[in-house]
């Protein structure tokens, strides 16, 4: 690895997330101001997905270290952005200030109370505010909870830290509230009860998508961290266990047959699988 890709603020924000369990995709960038895209009238500038690097936009979202490499190698200014909802276990409430939303949401908490204190990403105009998915699939809401106030969470995303706004402000942990400094708090229970209507949660068409596209990524890991990649597959599909989606058996079962193929040890392999499986039941619970 080059040492500009070591230091680079976008590609390791990216990768501490995946290391995290959150899936993340690259984003445009701004240049003078202007999207990276080319696009005069581009409605979305240095914050839409790259069509290039993610066809099919979110639904790219990764945690695979080996592909993010690769994302940022071929576009080392991209801004990076966290895939929300259930595929990395966070909802996200997005203020922004410039539209009133500190406003509306000084409403909200004299009405129901303060949020609970958690991680919070400094923006541009406002912030955003983590929160742990309520096991609960969510809409994004544009304005629903009040001017300025919008929420991502199923097949949403937003940028996060390391991202450069296109005002040249950088997105960056808030003090008080970076991770080490707060827990990832649960919601409040008015703010996803105003989230209506819901979205079906993923059934197993959707986990076994997930399956295949793991068993898929496997062969393409370098030697050497074949084990680390396995252990991560089986940690990303815990949670479809929880939900029915997919049994245990279900998951050691793909994933041993694709390490044998690779030539890891049965007694490795069997052990990886089952302790990825573990950290990911727990990640769950924690939630």
């Amino acid at each position: 690895m080059s040492n500009s890709a070591s230091f680079n603020p976008r590609l390791q924000s990216a990768l501490t997330h995946a290391r995290h369990g959150r899936s993340v995709l690259p984003v445009f960038w701004a240049t003078d101001g202007h999207c990276a895209c080319a696009q005069a009238d581009c409605p979305s500038p240095a914050k839409h997905p790259i069509p290039a690097l993610t066809p099919r936009g979110v639904k790219h979202a990764t945690t695979s270290s080996v592909v993010i490499h690769a994302w940022w190698s071929h576009s080392p200014l991209a801004n990076p952005a966290l895939a929300t909802g259930d595929v990395s276990r966070i909802t996200v409430l997005d203020i922004d200030g410039d539209r009133g939303g500190y406003d509306s949401l000084a409403q909200l908490e004299a009405q129901h109370g303060p949020l609970p204190h958690t991680i919070r990403v400094v923006t541009a105009s406002g912030e955003h505010i983590y929160f742990a998915y309520p096991g609960t699939h969510l809409k994004n809401t544009t304005g629903r909870f009040g001017p300025g106030l919008d929420m991502r969470c199923c097949g949403g995303y937003v940028v996060t830290v390391g991202a450069t706004h296109r005002s040249g402000r950088t997105y960056t942990w808030k003090d008080g509230h970076r991770p080490g400094q707060a827990a990832l708090a649960k919601p409040p229970a008015w703010l996803h009860e105003k989230q209506t209507p819901r979205c079906h949660p993923p059934g197993r068409g959707y986990a076994s998508a997930a399956l295949a596209s793991e068993e898929q990524q496997l062969p393409n890991t370098p030697e050497g961290q074949r084990n680390q990649r396995l252990n991560l597959a089986a940690f990303r599909l815990a949670r479809f266990i929880s939900t029915g989606a997919l049994t245990e058996t279900d998951i050691h079962n793909v994933l041993f047959d694709a390490a044998k193929r690779l030539g890891l040890s049965d007694r490795e392999t069997a052990a990886t699988i089952a302790s990825g499986i573990r950290a990911g039941a727990s990640a769950i619970a924690r939630t």
